[in-house]
């Protein structure tokens, strides 16, 4: 909160709207009876007045503590006490959790029942009423924009606690989410390696005399090779803020059942069984997602 002289700056509250105020204090002592009344008979008016004055003990400190501020508008000394004893009637709402609506129109009935005051006691000369008026605005609104700054403060206290909070998580996310994609591609690059140590073993079947085997399973290790090196370049792609490519997933699976088909055919005993007809029809599935998927992105 800002000290009361730059607050008086702001407004441009003078030594002499202090005098006016001060000079209006005996006028208002006979109206300050009457205050509590017609500020009780205005907010009576409000939806949920009676859910903060619930008890007559509650209400008779209330119009109590309205007299005093009442009378403390036209104190003349608007010091850094002041200032604090303001503040403290705005936390004393936030406590209540009084919407801060409920303090705009109470002030701007405030407002009204001075003006009402001052035409009444200075109708004979409307120029003074005018003069008086501005003064009692401007201690009006410097009221106000502490009051106003209590619930503003409370609000950005709330936001700025929430929002280190969510900050937090969400950077935590982002870091687990990162670490996360950091392990895939070392997983990728141990799988590729693997891939690789396969394709060498597959190599070895040529050279030992089984040339259908090695050539079968070398075309196999080849394609798991080429999906591993789809797969890394798509995640070094993402890492960098690429989207996450649906299709090269679809193929890990296409050629996993390929190499698969491939593998059985070795075997004739999976041949003459149903193994290869599933498999075929697997990858026709595969292959009509594959290319699905490959259009639609062809077209974004």
């Amino acid at each position: 909160m800002e000290s009361i002289d730059k607050i008086k700056a702001h407004y441009n509250f003078t030594s002499g709207d202090a005098e006016n105020l001060k000079q209006l204090k005996s006028v208002m002592e006979k109206h300050k009876g009457d205050f509590p009344k017609e500020f009780y008979n205005h907010i009576k008016h409000f939806e949920g007045t009676s859910k903060f004055l619930t008890s007559e003990e509650i209400i008779t400190r209330h119009q109590d503590g309205l007299k005093e501020w009442f009378m403390n508008l036209f104190s003349g000394e608007y010091n850094t006490q002041y200032l604090r004893d303001i503040e403290r009637i705005g936390y004393a709402h936030v406590k209540i959790k009084l919407p801060a609506h409920y303090v705009n129109a109470a002030m701007h009935f405030v407002r009204l029942y001075c003006l009402k005051i001052l035409e009444k006691e200075f109708c004979t000369d409307m120029n003074e009423c005018k003069y008086l008026a501005k003064s009692v605005d401007k201690i009006i609104d410097i009221n106000l924009d502490v009051i106003t700054s209590s619930f503003i403060e409370e609000e950005i206290k709330t936001f700025f606690l929430s929002e280190r909070v969510e900050s937090y998580l969400i950077q935590f996310a982002n870091r687990f989410a990162y670490g996360l994609n950091l392990i895939l591609v070392m997983g990728l690059v141990i799988m590729g390696i693997m891939v690789m140590g396969l394709f060498v073993y597959d190599v070895t079947h040529i050279f030992t005399g089984d040339i259908e085997k090695g050539l079968l399973g070398t075309l196999g290790s080849l394609l798991m090779m080429w999906v591993v090196i789809e797969l890394v370049d798509t995640e070094v792609k993402h890492l960098k803020g690429g989207k996450f490519a649906i299709r090269v997933f679809i193929s890990v699976a296409l050629v996993a059942v390929i190499r698969k088909l491939l593998v059985s055919t070795l075997k004739a005993e999976a041949v003459e069984s149903h193994l290869s007809l599933i498999l075929i029809a697997a990858i026709a599935v595969l292959g009509i997602i594959y290319w699905l998927i490959a259009k639609t992105e062809k077209a974004e």
